[in-house]
């Protein structure tokens, strides 16, 4: 979570030098435990109204409550 967490700040700090921010996770919090990564789903989800985020998983049932479409790449 740390590592997720340090790289929020690391694109807020891109943005507000007008940089665009684009941040990628694969699975980075698929070893969670369920209250972590419920508080992890809301740190995203406010992330995600500064900054454009794809995350890659192969456990699609944990991530359909952010607010957008789950989509399959195969």
């Amino acid at each position: 979570q740390m590592g997720v967490l340090a790289r929020m700040a690391y694109a807020d700090l891109l943005r507000e030098a007008g940089r665009p921010t684009l941040i990628i996770l694969d699975d980075a919090l698929v070893h969670s435990d369920d209250g972590r990564l419920e508080q992890m789903k809301r740190v995203l989800f406010d992330a995600a109204q500064r900054h454009q985020i794809l995350l890659f998983t192969c456990h699609p049932q944990a991530w359909g409550d952010l607010g957008v479409p789950v989509r399959s790449l195969v």
